[in-house]
C-alpha cells in the first residue's frame, strides 16, 4: 500500500464516529437491483470490501445475507462490531487490508466494495474477488458521489474557499468533477487484467439528494481526507466562513447524489 493511501486511510479511521454519524447510506433501491441482479436469497455469504462503518454492511445484512466485512481501519472495524453486534445480523468483521484478509477459496456468492474499490490495489482487486467468488458469483462496486457543484449555494462557497486560503481549484469536494456514468463503467470494466473471467458488466445510476443543518454540513466536510488534511487554521476559517454563509441562506443546504452501481458475474467457466 502507498504512503498516500495509507495516510488518507488513517484520517479516515481517525474521524470514524463522525464518519458514522453523517456519511449517508445507500438507497435501498441500489440494493434491490445486487440482489435481483446476482439471484441470491437469505443465507447467501456476502464479502464486504472497505466496510468503513458499516452502512452497506447494515443495508446487506438486513436483507438476510451472511456478511464477511473486511475493513483495514481498527477504528472503524470496532464502530461496526459495537454498532451491529447485538443487532441479530450475520455479520463478522475482520481488521485487515484485503490483500492481508484469510479468504476461503470460491466460498463467497457476493462480493462487493462499497466507496472503496478506487482505493484497491488495480489488478490484485480483480484477481483476490474472482478467487473469492463461486463460480457465477456477482461482483459490485458502487459509490455515493456528491454533485457539490450543483448546490445552490457553490457560488458563495467558492468565495469562501478561496478567502480562507483553501484553493478551491484543487482542493474538493467543491473541486470534484461530474462522473459520467458510461465513461465510469468502461473505464471500471476495461481495467480488469482478465475481463473474460466475468460476464454480464452492467452499471446503474441512482439520483437522490440529502438536505443538511448547517451544522452537519460541515461535519460532513470534516470527514473528507482533503479538508482532515487542511492546516487548522485554514480548515477552521473556512469551517467559519461555509456556515456563515448557509446561515445566511437558511441554515441549510442541500446536496444532491448520485450512486453509481457496477456490477459484473464471475463466469462457472471459461469459453472455449
Amino acid at each position: 500500500m502507498s504512503d498516500f493511501i495509507e495516510k488518507r486511510r488513517q484520517s479516515f479511521d481517525a474521524a470514524a464516529q463522525l464518519y458514522d454519524d453523517v456519511r449517508p447510506g445507500y438507497p435501498e433501491r441500489m440494493v434491490d437491483a445486487v440482489l435481483a441482479y446476482s439471484q441470491l436469497q437469505p443465507g447467501a455469504r456476502a464479502l464486504e470490501i472497505g466496510a468503513g462503518t458499516g452502512q452497506a454492511t447494515a443495508q446487506f445484512a438486513a436483507r438476510g445475507l451472511t456478511v464477511h466485512a473486511i475493513e483495514p481501519g481498527a477504528a472503524m472495524a470496532d464502530l461496526i462490531r459495537d454498532k451491529l453486534g447485538g443487532a441479530g445480523l450475520g455479520v463478522t468483521v475482520e481488521t485487515a487490508d484485503l490483500e492481508a484478509a484469510e479468504l476461503e477459496p470460491a466460498s463467497f456468492d457476493l462480493v462487493y466494495a462499497s466507496t472503496s474499490w478506487h482505493w484497491l490495489r488495480p489488478g490484485a482487486r480483480w484477481t483476490i474477488v474472482a478467487q473469492a467468488l463461486k463460480p457465477g458469483g456477482t461482483l459490485a462496486a458502487f459509490w455515493n458521489i456528491a454533485h457539490w457543484r450543483r448546490t445552490a449555494l457553490c457560488p458563495q462557497l467558492d468565495v469562501v474557499y478561496q478567502q480562507s486560503g483553501a484553493d478551491v481549484t484543487q482542493l474538493g469536494p467543491m473541486a470534484t468533477a461530474e462522473v459520467e456514468h458510461g465513461a465510469l463503467m468502461a473505464e471500471w470494466a476495461n481495467d480488469a487484467p482478465d475481463r473474460e473471467a466475468f460476464s454480464d458488466y452492467r452499471g446503474a445510476q441512482f439520483d437522490w439528494s440529502e438536505t443538511y443543518t448547517t451544522a452537519d454540513y460541515v461535519r460532513l466536510l470534516g470527514t473528507y481526507g482533503d479538508h482532515l488534511a487542511l492546516d487548522p487554521v485554514v480548515c477552521e476559517r473556512l469551517f467559519a466562513a461555509i456556515t456563515d454563509v448557509i446561515e445566511r441562506n437558511g441554515g441549510a443546504i442541500e446536496l444532491p447524489y448520485a450512486t453509481h452501481l457496477l456490477l459484473a458475474q464471475l463466469r462457472a467457466s471459461r469459453p472455449a
